[in-house]
């Protein structure tokens, strides 16, 4: 993002907040108007009551006697920034002092990208190439209400209320196979404090992809096709958690459409509690039991509306088209904006499923996965100029990984070093 799109999204950010109807308070009111009488009081008081005693050095003093040898132009274009700087930090401070949970809001609206893309199991520069979402006009989303049942509603289309929880989307970013989204979700009776975890939370997503010609194609975990199923992030209290979702899936391609809904149908946390679960499988004499754990399900639903219609994403295809005497090998390789995988080949009598390909990186050190899919890869931070490509079984995989990736060169039955540096 340049200088003066930030810019932009500053001022739209600082408009926003200045057009808001905000609610009256009578003590804020009052202490306005005894700052506006100890003003008052200072402009009829002598020219030397108000001049503290000079203790300036003498390189202050030099700087002072200069000062005094400005026109009297530059001291009025001086005194009107400064007062119309003053002016912005008092409206904005009474605004923030006037709405609490717009202050509470405003240090995380646009920069959750930036403080969680290291932090989740799919790293990425999203930052670099988001989209803040508030900074748009209504009309680049659908300028559409949303509502939802509930106490209040969301007039933008970037927020969505249902269920005493308000759910805002922040910031966007795309991939060729991925979205990524990031959330602020602020919850007025508070999340659970006894949850497993303290950096995610289960959800139930529905996605809704429009293609050109007008027909639908839904992504839901009821149909075995979802695209996401947590949100990984932090809670900042008990009643706010900022967060990012990755949604992708085998296949998943953003270029067949031109845009989509993504409805939250609501998000889960796993609890410490639970009951304890003892039973016998069928066909089975053995018993087992476990502690099946309580949950905390908050309900939606949150909508949103992504226009990619116009979206540009890259990616690289790099053939390699090599195959060994046995006959398994490597098609190409597909670099992305934060992914890099590779399609294999295999021989007739191969079962796919029983392989995993790997890649490492012009290091020589294995690319971590990107998410849950295991052969895709994460490419953050790391070197791939020039990769190397192993194929392993499945059982050797299991056995040459994370402390053990050292042997996956003399278990591979292929590997291939391919150039990306184009």
């Amino acid at each position: 993002m340049d200088r003066l799109q930030h810019t932009d999204q500053t001022d739209d950010m600082i408009r926003n907040c200045m057009a808001a109807n905000l609610p009256e308070s009578k003590i804020i009111n009052r202490k306005i108007e005894q700052a506006y009488q100890q003003i008052r009081s200072m402009q009829s008081m002598p020219a030397e009551a108000k001049t503290a005693p000079d203790r300036m050095s003498g390189k202050s003093a030099v700087r002072k006697a200069s000062t005094k040898a400005n026109s009297k132009n530059g001291k009025k274009i001086l005194s009107a920034r400064y007062a119309a700087a003053a002016a912005l930090f008092l409206s904005t401070a009474l605004i923030f002092v006037k709405n609490p949970a717009l202050a509470a809001q405003i240090p995380f609206i646009g920069h959750i990208f930036k403080s969680l893309e290291q932090n989740v199991s799919y790293p990425g520069d999203y930052s670099e190439n988001s989209v803040t979402l508030p900074a748009l006009p209504a009309e680049t989303t659908g300028g559409q209400e949303v509502r939802q049942t509930g106490q209040k509603t969301a007039s933008t289309p970037w927020q969505a209320f249902a269920g005493g929880m308000t759910v805002t989307l922040s910031e966007v970013s795309y991939d060729s196979n991925a979205i990524y989204l990031a959330l602020l979700i602020e919850n007025e009776n508070a999340f659970a404090d006894n949850a497993q975890s303290s950096d995610m939370m289960y959800l139930e997503c529905q996605a809704d992809m429009y293609k050109a010609d007008k027909t639908k194609e839904t992504f839901s975990n009821r149909y075995g096709n979802g695209l996401a199923y947590m949100t990984e992030g932090s809670f900042t209290d008990s009643h706010t958690f900022k967060g990012l979702v990755q949604l992708t899936g085998s296949g998943f391609s953003l270029s067949d459409y031109t845009g989509c809904d993504i409805t939250f149908l609501n998000f889960m946390q796993e609890l410490t509690t639970g009951t304890r679960v003892t039973g016998t499988l069928a066909g089975e004499t053995e018993t087992i039991s476990y502690l099946e754990y309580d949950r905390k399900t908050y309900e939606g639903p949150w909508t949103f509306h992504l226009d990619f219609s116009d979206l540009q994403t890259t990616e690289q295809e790099i053939p390699v088209n090599r195959t060994n005497d046995q006959g398994f090998g490597i098609e190409k390789l597909v670099k992305t904006e934060y992914e890099l995988y590779a399609v294999p080949i295999f021989p007739a009598e191969a079962q796919p499923g029983d392989y995993v390909v790997t890649i490492w990186d012009a290091d020589g050190n294995p690319l971590e996965s990107h998410g849950d899919n295991l052969e895709i890869r994460s490419i953050y931070g790391r070197d791939v100029s020039r990769v190397t490509v192993y194929l392993l079984k499945w059982d050797d995989f299991v056995e040459c990984k994370g402390n053990n990736s050292y042997r996956q060169p003399e278990r591979a039955v292929f590997q291939a070093t391919v150039d990306l540096a184009r």
